[in-house]
């Protein structure tokens, strides 16, 4: 019996450790099948970048998230802001990458560079008045970074820089300043003007926070066709990153700037000013005026009846209802409803450009381009 016994004892001992030994491998198995492989899909995806942002409405007529898209350029990466403004993009693709904010037809660009795998990217998105978007704030992995800035030096542009040896400085800080490539800054002339002006930096400078590009005054004050006094223009910085490969897509920042003085007497080239530049919709039941003023050499040689206003489908024209002669400038008048017709279908938020000259034909003294925007209701 005792030998009995102790086979059955041993044989149960064996048992006992192997049904531990079981227990042990089944709850090792059961914890790795729910830790992820490292090559598993879904350990992959997790190392995807991700993009979560919002958009604020600040100063803007947009009231409508709906007419807002935001994407990766060159990518199928876009996507719409919910109800209230926020949105996330998923797969970022990694390195230098290009974040387009679409409002309507106007497209703004956000660079970001060096995305790595894994990362998690949090922007604010400012939607402006003229509907461009700027980066307001940025967070990469829970982290704020300084988010480039720039800050041109004067704020106000005087019409007399034609003759000016005094500097503009534009003065960039934020994270990456000291990357900025030397000579690569550049002011290049606002997105809504018909003709595209740049101006190089002429010196420039790295300090212990910021990099400061510095210009002609007289060179800056050129990138502005037809600049009118009381008037504020975004200008546009453009500049290169050490190696950042993006040449034929430059990155840049914006500031705004105001023009003031007046424009010398003895200046060469005609010039003139539209005013006002925000054309109502309910003009057509107006009798006021829409003055164009001329000056620069040969102003008082123009003959006021035979200046034109032409709308933008290059068919629709009207002549002038009067006129005023002083020692120094031509103003034209055109009539107010008049003028609204040149514009087919005319809507509120609009923009135009409009053709002022004393002979369509090409072989007057000035053809000049005009840039109005439409307001007032909509329908």
């Amino acid at each position: 019996m005792s030998k009995t016994f102790e086979k059955e004892g041993g044989n149960m001992k064996i048992k006992s450790i192997l049904l531990i030994t079981i227990m042990v491998i089944s709850v090792m198995a059961i914890h790795c099948s729910r830790s992820q492989s490292p090559f598993s899909p879904d350990a992959a995806i997790k190392q995807q970048a991700v993009l979560n942002g919002n958009v604020v409405l600040s100063g803007t007529s947009v009231t409508n998230f709906e007419v807002i898209q935001i994407g990766v350029r060159g990518t199928s990466l876009y996507t719409n802001p919910d109800g209230n403004g926020n949105f996330q993009i998923e797969n970022l693709p990694l390195g230098n990458i290009v974040v387009e904010v679409l409002v309507k037809s106007d497209v703004s660009d956000i660079p970001i560079s060096d995305v790595q795998s894994g990362e998690e990217i949090r922007i604010t998105v400012q939607i402006q008045a003229s509907n461009q978007a700027v980066l307001a704030h940025m967070e990469r992995n829970k982290k704020s970074t300084g988010v480039l800035q720039v800050q041109i030096q004067p704020k106000k542009w005087n019409l007399n820089w034609v003759d000016s040896e005094d500097e503009v400085i534009a003065k960039i800080s934020g994270e990456g300043y000291n990357q900025i490539t030397e000579g690569s800054v550049k002011l290049v002339s606002p997105e809504d003007q018909f003709e595209y002006r740049e101006t190089s930096s002429q010196a420039w400078s790295i300090g212990g926070t910021y990099f400061i590009a510095k210009f002609d005054q007289s060179d800056a004050i050129g990138i502005i066709t037809d600049p009118i006094p009381g008037k504020e223009y975004t200008i546009r910085v453009e500049y290169e990153l050490n190696g950042d490969g993006l040449e034929d897509d430059p990155l840049y920042l914006q500031d705004e700037i105001e023009i003031v003085g007046k424009m010398p007497r003895d200046s060469e080239e005609i010039s003139i000013q539209l005013n006002p530049t925000k054309w109502n919709t309910n003009w057509d039941k107006s009798s006021g005026t829409v003055m164009v003023k001329i000056w620069g050499e040969g102003y008082d040689q123009i003959i006021w009846s035979t200046v034109r206003m032409i709308g933008p489908d290059d068919t629709n024209m009207i002549a002038p209802i009067g006129s005023n002669l002083t020692e120094d400038h031509l103003i034209v008048k055109f009539s107010k409803k008049e003028a609204l017709s040149i514009i087919s279908e005319p809507k509120p938020g609009d923009e135009h450009d409009i053709l002022i000259t004393d002979d369509p034909s090409g072989l007057g003294i000035f053809s000049k381009i005009c840039h109005i925007e439409i307001v007032g209701k909509k329908n």
